[in-house]
């Protein structure tokens, strides 16, 4: 491969912060450009940029997947490097291992979050929250996963994944310094798949079926899953699926029993889904903070259903309130400007997803709109003031003037957008941008009118990103977030968030 040789001596002396930074990014710019050289000069390099093992795997590859492994091929000593994975095998068993290093600087005009934004109330202005802003820098969306495959037996292809990231619960009084230096690990994925020639079990912790969670529809964006009004879950589960896959169309229908929204239900969650995906229209891929493929049009098509029994609004609650939730999902990915194989400049695709339901805000990730339990009457001013002790998760249920339960009701949509520029085979630099909108038809409803003013019911998301891989495994992001909030009839509250992200993948 020809090499480039640059004087870095003359950029190197410092003159101040602006000049400093300058020179770096000269530095970043040559170095790019020499790997960019080289990657034009052999293609084949360029094959081995895999998706990044992240939530998502591409459409089209067969749900639930197993975050797949692309193949592999032997060295002397016995290990494969397929793609950004790490293999071994021994008699017939194969563990691979993967993961992201991310390190993510993000500065917000409120404090009103943490490292995640998701769904979560914005601080209204004219308040200390509100009006200040917050820094901060963290490591704890970086990811490791384990693969372990066993021989094939009678026709059956089994695994076990685990997948963890350092997003674990550290509970109230953590001190700052231990909240971001000494994150908790979290488990993300752990299960084992069955696979035959026309069947596939899943049983254990993964993606929802609802709105096809890990399928390849996820919004290209540097922002930490889910964005406003996008479904983003993941519980224990038992899950079959059927797939038919030919030529030029993939097909799959697929059921699960899931982990209830409420315990006191007494049933699993029901999810069902198909997808179908065009295997001869492809364009760019990118679900989240990935790195990009080619990967057919899809869409999907899913619904949930579940039980709720809920405990009686009153100091002393009677038979619990039988009600049942339930919610429609469709999601797609268009490729508007194609792409195939390794060449992936010029490209241009959308993705995006509708949602409509009730009681299963849990299933957005952190929704409550700012919804909590009313208090119990207290007519008779007792020192032992009556408290209510709920059953079911905030923002599911809420109770009308007349204290009767009702589930919560939340529409959405999300669109996305990314192209990839016409060099460096389009997967060296590339510009995405999401639009969201999120709304409930009942939530100030069911609040007591003393309350409502801490209750929002419709939301807006806006955020534009900049990608920058300067080698196939290293990744630089830089982002601007906007999140705007309606409370009620009173102000609008918003927060602007920078973000700059650094990734190496393996």
């Amino acid at each position: 491969m020809k090499s480039t040789v640059y004087n870095l001596v003359p950029l190197m002396p410092y003159r101040g912060p602006a000049r400093s930074l300058r020179s770096t990014l000269a530095i970043l710019f040559f170095l790019s450009a020499d790997l960019l050289a080289g990657r034009s000069t052999h293609a084949s390099d360029d094959a081995q940029v895999e998706a990044a093992p992240t939530d998502t795997v591409v459409p089209g590859q067969g749900t639930p997947p197993a975050e797949p492994s692309p193949g592999r091929t032997a060295t002397a000593d016995g290990w494969t490097l397929p793609g950004h994975r790490i293999s071994i095998s021994s008699k017939g068993w194969t563990a691979t291992w993967y993961g992201f290093v991310e390190l993510d600087a993000m500065r917000d005009s409120t404090q009103s979050f943490a490292d995640a934004t998701t769904n979560g109330s914005v601080v209204p202005p004219n308040s200390v929250v509100g009006d200040n802003p917050r820094m901060q820098l963290s490591v704890k969306n970086s990811r490791f996963g384990l693969e372990v495959a066993a021989p094939d037996y009678g026709g059956a292809h089994v695994l076990g994944l685990m997948e963890i990231d350092a997003f674990g619960n550290q509970g109230q009084g953590t001190t700052q310094n231990d909240l971001y230096s000494a994150p908790v690990l979290r488990l993300r994925h752990f299960y084992l798949k069955v696979t035959t020639r026309s069947l596939s079990l899943l049983a254990g912790q993964y993606h929802d079926l609802f709105a096809w969670g890990g399928a390849g529809f996820y919004p290209n964006t540097l922002a930490f899953l889910p964005i406003t009004g996008e479904i983003y879950h993941r519980d224990p589960q038992v899950r079959l699926s059927k797939l038919w896959a030919g030529e030029a169309a993939t097909f799959e229908i697929e059921l699960a029993a899931v982990r209830p929204g409420q315990v006191d239900g007494g049933l699993p969650d029901g999810q069902v889904g198909a997808r179908l995906a065009l295997n001869r229209w492809t364009g760019a891929s990118a679900p989240g903070a990935s790195q990009p493929v080619a990967a057919p049009m899809a869409i999907g098509v899913s619904a949930v259903g579940r039980h709720l029994s809920v405990n009686d609004f009153s100091q002393k609650p009677g038979n619990p309130r039988k009600l049942n939730g339930g919610g429609i999902a469709l999601n797609v990915f268009l490729p508007i400007i194609p792409a195939s194989g390794d060449d992936l400049r010029n490209a241009l695709s959308v993705s995006g997803e509708v949602t409509s339901g009730t009681g299963i805000s849990d299933l957005y990730a952190n929704l409550t709109g700012g919804m909590t339990f009313p208090s119990l009457p207290n007519p008779n001013n007792l020192l032992a003031v009556p408290t209510y002790a709920p059953n079911v998760d905030p923002g599911v249920v809420g109770f009308d003037a007349d204290f009767n339960p009702h589930t919560v009701n939340w529409t959405a949509f999300w669109v996305n957008a990314h192209y990839h520029l016409p060099f460096g085979y389009g997967r060296s630099v590339w510009l995405s941008a999401s639009l969201a909108r999120l709304k409930s038809t009942n939530a100030l409803d069911l609040t007591p009118p003393q309350g409502q003013s801490s209750v929002w019911n419709q939301a807006r998301y806006y955020d534009g990103t900049l990608w920058w891989a300067i080698t196939p495994t290293t990744q630089l992001a830089a982002a601007a977030q906007l999140i705007q909030q309606y409370y009620g009839e009173g102000p609008r509250a918003e927060n602007l968030r920078g973000e700059g992200s650094f990734f190496f993948f393996f």
